[in-house]
């Protein structure tokens, strides 16, 4: 059996900028804006452009915006101390000259649409909204950027396209993103809020599902849910442990926000909401339970990164459960103080069941 995996990631300064981003990058080159005051740059990558911007403008504002604490502790390693990285919900509440975002052809249209909106709703009247996506056909962000109403101006490359857009008028009005749906925990229904890169957003995913349906609670458990999402697991579990407490941790801040909320509107008190990305969680006391739903993307990192945690987190003789359709990666690796103690079936998933020494 081999020891838990540990892989070495690239350091942040060896990442070249996103294909989306380098294409707002070399059209910030030979720009003729003689002055800028301020400016955003909404990047699901390492904010690089963010960087450009401030070296061509060193007396503007610039921000650097994430959704994720994970990207924007990784983006602070490489961005100049002039720009102003942050990590919140939503853009801040503040007008901008200038608005970058560059869109991934495979990233979530939701957000993407979801940024497109509070970017212009944002931005000074004159003030331009610079989009890019590596798609050299693109047809789906152009006509997200036509419905603003004014002209959009595209420029072509080989490797994607490169859209202007200048704000007029004040007439456009957002929309919003955000959803509420409801699901059965026991005799109760409770309500859960969730919006665009939030995972699972509008609906309980199927081994969120699985979890909650299968993964016992007992009364006056302490309970962790590592990569909470929408927070329906850690809500059923604060429900069930009723005198205990449950602790729902993400490292997206909407997570956390909309957890929150709907822990609210169902009177939940005794969960807590954490957003995290490195696993150093002081307030968490020990805890009898942990859940997880790693994502199947990463390369099995952020899996290893939440039984790791786990196993840090949880008391001798706690027990982490996991819901996976990747139990041979599990066994492959000696998870140590973590054993291996349960294996079933949970619908269409297995329910791994790890102790702790």
């Amino acid at each position: 059996m081999k020891p838990s995996p540990c892989k070495l990631e690239l350091a942040v300064s060896d990442l070249p900028p996103l294909p989306s981003e380098q294409l707002l990058i070399d059209h910030l080159a030979p720009s003729t804006r003689s002055s800028l005051a301020s400016a955003i740059v909404m990047s699901p990558g390492r904010g690089q452009a963010a960087n450009a911007l401030i070296a061509a403008f060193p007396n503007s504002k610039v921000t650097s915006w994430f959704v994720d604490l994970h990207r924007a502790e990784r983006a602070r390693e490489v961005t100049s101390e002039d720009v102003h990285v942050i990590c919140q919900p939503d853009l801040p509440d503040t007008s901008w000259e200038l608005a970058l975002l560059p869109v991934l052809k495979t990233g979530e249209a939701e957000m993407n649409r979801d940024l497109i909106h509070q970017s212009w709703q944002r931005l000074t009247i004159g003030g331009e909204l610079i989009a890019a996506v590596n798609a050299p056909k693109d047809t789906w962000l152009l006509n997200q950027l036509q419905a603003l109403g004014p002209k959009v101006r595209c420029h072509d490359h080989a490797t994607g396209r490169v859209y202007v857009v200048r704000k007029s008028s004040e007439t456009f009005k957002p929309k919003t993103f955000d959803a509420e749906f409801t699901h059965r925990v026991d005799d109760r229904i409770l309500t859960v809020h969730s919006c665009p890169s939030v995972f699972s957003h509008r609906s309980v995913d199927r081994a969120a599902a699985a979890m909650i349906r299968h993964a016992p609670i007992p009364e006056g458990s302490t309970v962790l849910e590592l990569g909470c999402g929408n927070g329906a697991v850690a809500m059923a579990a604060a429900v069930r442990s009723q005198t205990g407490h449950a602790y729902a941790v993400d490292c997206n801040s909407r997570a956390i926000q909309y957890t929150e909320r709907a822990a609210a509107q169902n009177q939940i008190k005794n969960l807590t909401a954490i957003v995290n990305h490195n696993g150093m969680l002081p307030n968490v006391p020990a805890c009898d339970i942990a859940l997880l739903n790693p994502p199947y993307y990463g390369d099995f990192r952020i899996a290893e990164h939440f039984m790791v945690t786990a196993a840090k987190k949880l008391r001798s003789g706690g027990e982490a459960y996991v819901i996976t359709k990747q139990t041979d990666r599990y066994l492959e690796y000696d998870w140590w103080p973590l054993e291996m103690t349960d294996r079933t079936t949970a619908q269409s998933y297995d329910l791994l069941r790890f102790t702790r020494e």
